[in-house]
């Protein structure tokens, strides 16, 4: 190859290279989206809970007082009632069915005393609970503007790189380009290693100095034996060591 190909192949790669960057980075975005939203989900989940939580027990805490006024008028009714009898029989009997109801006015006090401190305890979280969702939900935003404005720069790079190709493709023997696009498909980067004292500047492979001349003639598409990769001739690079 002429110094103008090689040229031209080494600034091919360069645009490459950002293309790659940016089809790598695409390929990450989702577990990148992820991490950011995981944490900001976590907290989400956190204040619906607790919400929840806090609309149960203040529904529990409403059923109980409901159950609570509803057997105290009944007591009271039964009572007015028990004063009218005169049978003692049926006082008794009044008397019975007042005792289950003061009995059962005891246990929804005590079930209305336990959904009042959970609905104290959840009222109490609540505030903390709200600030640590306002707090993830600014991290994530920001931390999701930061990445956004890092995927559109990187997009802009790769178009600007993409439109610049096609000049330096016409230049690159056709032979050299084949087998560079496979280079290129496998993701092997650097997929030209311009030799830098007698060695490959992609695995560090250091030629015989028959290969050494031949990469340095350019005459033929040359490989590292070692990494595969295109072998090129620099000489303000390559002079060291040789």
């Amino acid at each position: 190859m002429s110094p103008e190909e090689i040229q031209a192949l080494l600034e091919l790669q360069e645009l490459d290279l950002k293309l790659l960057e940016y089809e790598r980075h695409q390929k990450a975005l989702p577990g990148l989206i992820e991490a950011i939203e995981a944490p900001l989900r976590v907290a989400t989940e956190a204040k619906a809970k607790l919400d929840a939580e806090l609309a149960s027990a203040k529904a529990q805490q409403r059923g109980v007082e409901l159950d609570l006024a509803t057997n105290n008028a009944q007591f009271k009714k039964l009572q007015t009632q028990q004063m009218g009898v005169r049978n003692q029989i049926q006082f008794e009997a009044f008397q019975h069915e007042m005792e289950a109801l003061k009995d059962r006015a005891d246990s929804l006090e005590e079930s209305g005393l336990k959904w009042i401190e959970r609905v104290e305890a959840a009222t109490t979280k609540l505030p903390e609970t709200a600030d640590a969702l306002e707090r993830a939900t600014a991290v994530a935003a920001e931390a999701r503007a930061k990445l956004d404005e890092k995927t559109s720069e990187l997009k802009r790079i790769h178009d600007e790189a993409a439109s610049l190709q096609a000049p330096l493709l016409a230049k690159v023997p056709v032979q050299v380009l084949g087998y560079y696009r496979r280079l290129r498909g496998a993701g092997k980067a650097p997929f030209v290693a311009v030799v830098k004292r007698g060695a490959c500047g992609g695995c560090g492979f250091r030629h015989p100095a028959q290969r050494l001349q031949e990469i340095k003639q350019s005459r033929r598409l040359n490989m590292c034996e070692q990494c595969g990769r295109i072998q090129v001739w620099r000489e303000e690079e390559a002079r060291i060591g040789f």
